[in-house]
């Protein structure tokens, strides 16, 4: 789902975060994993930090047009981020796994590995 290919001044935070989450959560699909109930708040507010980072890098730089290639930036972080939480769940001894589901434990395990990767970490 693409935002928009026009650009526009405003781009609501909620939006952005649904294509995110929806984004991470269609990626671990395709390896056979969902997100459990505590990853998948984790994950969305994540998704919601992200989208808040986005559209204030926009408003700071009053660039509109970037906005895509933000959000598409996130999409690749955060495609790295599902990726990470599987290969957590897959290989730590300390996560208790249920096959196809991706844990909440998972979450800040991947993140550390993660930051400061914009815009998941924020910086």
């Amino acid at each position: 789902m693409t935002l928009s290919l026009q650009t526009t001044a405003v781009v609501s935070d909620s939006s952005i975060q649904d294509r995110l989450f929806d984004f991470a959560s269609r990626h671990a699909e395709r390896f056979g994993y969902q997100f459990g109930d505590g990853a998948s708040i984790d994950v969305r507010t994540a998704a919601g930090d992200a989208a808040s980072a986005i559209n204030k890098r926009v408003s700071d730089e009053n660039k509109p047009a970037k906005r895509e290639l933000y959000v598409r930036q996130a999409e690749s972080a955060f495609g790295f981020l599902v990726e990470r939480m599987i290969f957590e769940a897959l290989t730590s001894k300390n996560i208790n796994v249920v096959p196809g589901i991706i844990g909440e434990k998972t979450f800040e395990r991947a993140r550390a590995l993660l930051c400061p990767c914009w815009p998941i970490c924020g910086v």
